[in-house]
């Protein structure tokens, strides 16, 4: 799996999503989606506001990475615009699942089928776990991680750009062999 996450972005359906590598053309609802404070408050690395031309350079550098690693953007099937992004990075600890969806998307179990999506992928390369996270005031996200079938591993704490403090955390994994 990791050169193959060097290489492309497979693009993955499900039933009613595409998910599909990013494009340039993606930038301005990135930019209203994670603007929304609602968004950017359960994410750890995204600022708020959310600064002109941030979401151009994290296109770019998804788009020319050499780094092990990919996101998607999420669609509705038979559409191109993005509702949200779905990525797989390679931390010290191990491969890991972020995500987010635009709020007005928020309640219709979208991001649990994305999510499916990426860990059938991550299964068929033969990835052996996949960690991830939620803020421990974002239920939503940790019933996400849930319904893929991540456990809880422990509680911490990590920085929040957008609220600029720490925040409580919990750390999930999921073991795909």
């Amino acid at each position: 799996m990791t050169q193959h996450l060097r290489s492309i972005t497979p693009v993955l359906h499900t039933e009613r999503l595409t998910l599909r590598g990013l494009q340039m053309a993606d930038a301005p609802l990135i930019k209203l989606y994670v603007g929304d404070f609602r968004v950017a408050r359960n994410l750890t690395v995204v600022p708020h506001p959310y600064p002109a031309g941030a979401a151009e350079a994290f296109i770019g550098a998804t788009i020319a990475s050499e780094e092990p690693g990919m996101n998607w953007a999420i669609t509705r099937a038979g559409e191109n615009e993005l509702i949200g992004v779905i990525g797989l990075a390679y931390k010290p600890e191990g491969l890991a699942l972020g995500y987010w969806l635009g709020a007005p998307f928020w309640g219709a179990g979208l991001m649990s089928e994305a999510g499916a999506a990426v860990v059938s992928c991550c299964r068929a390369g033969g990835v052996p776990f996949v960690l991830s996270g939620a803020h421990q005031d974002n239920p939503a996200s940790a019933r996400v991680l849930s319904k893929l079938g991540f456990h809880f591993v422990a509680s911490g704490q990590e920085y929040s750009l957008a609220q600029g403090h720490m925040v409580p955390f919990d750390y999930f994994r999921l073991d795909l062999e």
